[in-house]
């Protein structure tokens, strides 16, 4: 058992969901992809904030 797959496993416990193995094996995959996005945006600092960096004024 892989650490992501242990998470996993915390996150549907908590939640009280039983999935059936051939689900939980693409939940995994989408918790991992998951994860991985989060930690790609967070890598950009100006995202982290909940003003942007670069603010412009829409034209119409």
């Amino acid at each position: 058992m892989t650490g992501d797959d242990q998470k996993l496993d915390v996150v549907l416990e908590i939640s009280g969901i039983t999935p059936l193995p051939e689900d939980k094996e693409i939940m995994l995959t989408n918790f991992v992809t998951a994860r991985e996005q989060a930690a790609l945006l967070w890598s950009v600092a100006e995202a982290r904030y909940e003003e942007p960096g670069l603010i412009f004024s829409a034209k119409l």
